[in-house]
């Protein structure tokens, strides 16, 4: 298998670091263009740098994807500056720390916002963009879409929901040449995430198969994959990257086991 993307463009939100770069360093390093965006102008100046020294073909600009206008400008500077877009990654996120119940509403509506309308605002623009020439459409969802935590249930609601669009956008942009899938990232060790493990990580853990967390760089792969013609026959369904998270309820048993058999 020989995945290249010579004289593709790459579009990623929530470029600046975690899976986000890196996905544009790998898409890069497989000959694609890559645009990413932020919110954090020094992360985003250090990530352009960064992708740069990389020899990545990069433009990098400010964007708050929950701003419609701003998500507009981000995507037709990005066709300006390298090209019509053929591979558009909706990965931006937050996922604030509350209980459904003390979420304070303007929280709720930001990462309603965020998470959710701006996947709506993407994929309306995208299709847009792509209508007369195909291409493929990755939107992030999370583990947390099937099995919600306590603590993150407005995240978990619009992830949830995100996995639900994947389906529908699939079905509407076929027509058009277009592939819709989500990917679900499970415990991948990026900035995000790091509390969490710092916390609990034995607990984490112990529910994963392959009992480790992952890298960006795995769902990068995973993400390479499904963008490619190895994939042409995938749309509408979610990959998980999750080193076989809760698949059964007691993964480390088999880690004891292999201590005990001969």
């Amino acid at each position: 298998m020989n995945i290249r993307f010579d004289g593709k463009v790459v579009l990623i939100t929530g470029g600046s670091d975690g899976i986000g770069l890196a996905a544009a360093e790998l898409f890069g390093s497989l000959g694609a263009k890559t645009a990413i965006c932020g919110t954090n102008p020094e992360k985003l100046t250090r990530a352009e740098e960064y992708l740069g020294q990389k020899g990545v073909d990069v433009f990098g600009e400010i964007c708050d994807v929950s701003n419609g206008k701003a998500l507009e400008r981000f995507a037709a500077d990005t066709a300006a500056r390298l090209g019509p877009v053929d591979i558009w990654v909706g990965n931006a996120a937050i996922c604030p720390q509350h209980s459904i119940l003390d979420t304070p509403e303007n929280v709720w509506d930001r990462t309603v916002d965020t998470n959710l309308t701006s996947v709506y605002r993407f994929a309306r623009i995208a299709f847009s963009a792509m209508r007369e020439r195909g291409g493929v459409l990755l939107l992030a969802s999370s583990f947390a879409a099937m099995f919600p935590s306590v603590g993150s249930g407005a995240y978990a609601a619009t992830k949830a929901a995100v996995g639900s669009m994947v389906k529908t956008l699939a079905a509407e942009m076929a027509p058009y040449g277009i592939r819709v899938n989500g990917y679900v990232p499970g415990v991948i060790d990026t900035q995000m995430n790091r509390a969490r493990i710092a916390a609990a990580g034995d607990a984490l853990k112990s529910a994963i198969a392959l009992q480790s967390f992952g890298e960006p760089v795995d769902v990068a792969w995973a993400l390479a994959f499904l963008a490619s013609d190895y994939a042409r026959y995938i749309t509408g369904t979610s990959l998980e990257i999750t080193g076989g998270k809760m698949g059964v309820q007691n993964p480390e048993k088999a880690w004891q086991d292999k201590e005990t058999r001969i």
